[in-house]
């Protein structure tokens, strides 16, 4: 099971609506891709005076590397990368864990 984190820091001037839509937007989106096996999103929420230089994060989930990469190949993938995260976010940090535990990641 391969777990996606995208961590993304959006431009200057998005509105507080802006970030609510844009959660709205990645679940209706990316839960339409068949590979897709779960998905969470979330804004940031401020701690102890500590800010985080990331406004929001999407959480996928994959059966495998191949189902990860069918997904982000798929064409409902590619819009929303052009219509939602490219005109909004400033810089995302991608992240990805294995989450079975004693399975060689070459191999997942």
């Amino acid at each position: 099971m391969i777990h996606h984190l995208k961590l993304i820091q959006l431009k200057g001037g998005v509105p507080a609506n802006r970030v609510e839509e844009i959660m709205v937007e990645s679940r209706i989106r990316l839960l339409k891709i068949q590979d897709v096996l779960s998905l969470a999103c979330g804004k940031k929420i401020p701690l102890n005076g500590h800010d985080s230089f990331h406004d929001l994060f999407l959480a996928l989930e994959f059966e495998n590397s191949l189902k990860r990469t069918s997904a982000f190949d798929h064409p409902l993938y590619h819009q929303f990368e052009s219509q939602v995260l490219k005109p909004n976010a400033q810089k995302i940090e991608v992240l990805e864990f294995e989450m079975e535990p004693g399975k060689d990641v070459r191999f997942s």
